[in-house]
């Protein structure tokens, strides 16, 4: 599958602007650029988007008092300056920060997600 989001190379040694940027491409060909893209994991929604500005996966925050705009906390995130993810498994049943999934993950599990649509 040369286009593909497996076919993103996520190492160290892609500067975090290249990796955005075939990120970007993707997410073109897909034509989920500059949308947003609903996934559930281990029965926790998330919210991936990926723009002009970055690649972004958000767990949602399903209790009211979140302000507009702020869908909850992202548990990944690509720039043009930096590559964040959350990779480490929760240590507690109600460690709600940790999604679990590094970059490479995420992407994988957006791959399928389309596949299936």
């Amino acid at each position: 599958m040369p286009n593909s989001m497996a076919s993103i190379n996520v190492t160290s040694e892609i500067s975090p602007a290249e990796l955005l940027g075939r990120i970007q491409a993707r997410f073109r060909e897909l034509g989920l650029f500059g949308s947003t893209l609903t996934l559930t994991h281990n029965g926790e929604n998330y919210l991936a988007a990926c723009d002009d500005q970055a690649f972004a996966v958000y767990r949602l925050v399903d209790r009211c008092h979140v302000p507009p705009g702020r869908p909850g906390w992202p548990v990944c995130l690509v720039t043009a300056q930096t590559v964040v993810d959350e990779t480490s498994p929760p240590h507690q049943a109600d460690d709600e920060f940790a999604s679990g999934l590094s970059l490479k993950e995420w992407l994988d599990l957006i791959e399928t997600a389309c596949a299936s649509h």
